[in-house]
């Protein structure tokens, strides 16, 4: 497990009873003490010793199996008991390791999520807030041309107007200002369904996901326009960080609205 880890993930710092390199307190009752590990779970690029930087060049060091029960690594303690020394964000590659984690000078976690795509966990109280925008109309199905920059996937289901029964759409946010790489995470929408045929269902999802079975906005007979407000989260489609999906079970023409942001990193990046 790496506690001090540089872009190439070569420097590495353990602690163990609770004593972080660099507190100072009790460091030298460390010296040469390797860190706790569940038998049986091997150590590649050698052993992880508390109480010293530990710099196995090139290699990695990597704990395998454990157990809620018998981990492989155990950290105990009241004093720090695990430190991340920061990293330019200029210096973390744009795909990390799953499961990686490496901190920014501002803060920031990065992990290293599903594919390697890599996501931000804000460690201020102020991790989320949502952020009203000039309202941007991303799609209107009787007019697609006209907003084909928002559509990621799924045009060809579009005939005359309508969103066709059982078909998906993708759509970024990406051309709103505040929705910079990285940083929204969610967004709210104002759907309206128009020019119906029959009674259907629409559901608003995360790009990147099973689509659930669960409604956004339900109508019920021909020549309806409703409308509804939708809170959708936002997550990778192709390579664009900030997509959703909107799936509809009866043809109908469909217009979206973003109207709000939930960002992760407020104040930077808008």
């Amino acid at each position: 497990m790496s506690a001090d880890e540089t872009s190439s993930t070569t420097r590495r710092t353990a602690i163990r009873a609770g004593m972080a390199v660099g507190v100072g307190v009790g460091a030298a009752t460390l010296v040469g003490t390797p860190a706790d590990a569940a038998p049986g779970a091997p150590v590649i690029g050698g052993p992880v010793i508390g109480g010293q930087v530990n710099d196995a060049g090139a290699a990695e060091t990597l704990l395998v199996g454990g157990s809620s029960a018998n981990p492989a690594l155990a950290l105990g303690g009241t004093s720090p008991m695990l430190r991340l020394f920061p990293t330019p964000e200029s210096a973390i590659p744009t795909e990390l390791p799953t499961g990686s984690v490496a901190v920014t000078p501002v803060a920031d976690l990065v992990i290293g999520g599903r594919s390697g795509r890599r996501a931000y966990v804000n460690t201020s109280r102020w991790a989320n807030r949502t952020v009203a925008v000039p309202p941007v109309r991303l799609l209107d199905t009787r007019a697609l041309a006209s907003y084909s920059a928002n559509v990621l996937a799924g045009a060809d289901g579009v005939v005359s107007g309508r969103l066709q029964a059982g078909r998906t759409l993708h759509l970024s946010v990406g051309r709103v200002p505040e929705a910079s790489d990285g940083v929204a995470v969610g967004a709210y929408l104002n759907v309206t369904v128009a020019n119906t045929v029959s009674g259907g269902v629409l559901t608003a999802f995360r790009a990147g996901t099973t689509m659930p079975d669960t409604s956004s906005l339900n109508w019920w007979g021909p020549n309806q326009i409703l409308s509804n407000l939708v809170e959708v989260p936002l997550g990778p489609y192709d390579r664009d960080p900030v997509a959703f999906a909107i799936h509809v079970r009866a043809a109908t023409a469909v217009i979206v609205d973003v109207s709000a942001l939930i960002l992760t990193r407020p104040g930077r990046g808008y």
